[in-house]
């Protein structure tokens, strides 16, 4: 099964040299289709993923665009999945 993990590794935002959570807006596209949006809001340094189900051409890119008020760093890669146990195929 095709589909796309989405990875937050950061986001947040700075309030008087603390960090605050704050929200993201990302847009997932294969090739030049805008396949999802994605609101993410809250604070995090750890990665947090979620998968996205889509298919796609072969050697169409994956890629993610975002909006944030304060710092992310938002990341996407295809990956094939097991239909059965939904782990990611080595």
């Amino acid at each position: 099964m095709s589909s796309i993990k989405l990875t937050v590794k950061r986001l947040y935002q700075l309030q008087d040299e603390r960090m605050v959570g704050t929200h993201a807006t990302a847009r997932i596209y294969v090739g030049e289709r805008l396949i999802a949006t994605e609101e993410i809001s809250g604070m995090t340094e750890s990665p947090v993923s979620k998968y996205l189900h889509a298919t796609w051409q072969e050697g169409e890119a994956v890629r993610v665009e975002w909006d944030c008020a304060g710092i992310a760093d938002i990341s996407v890669v295809p990956v094939e999945r097991c239909p059965c146990c939904q782990h990611e195929d080595e």
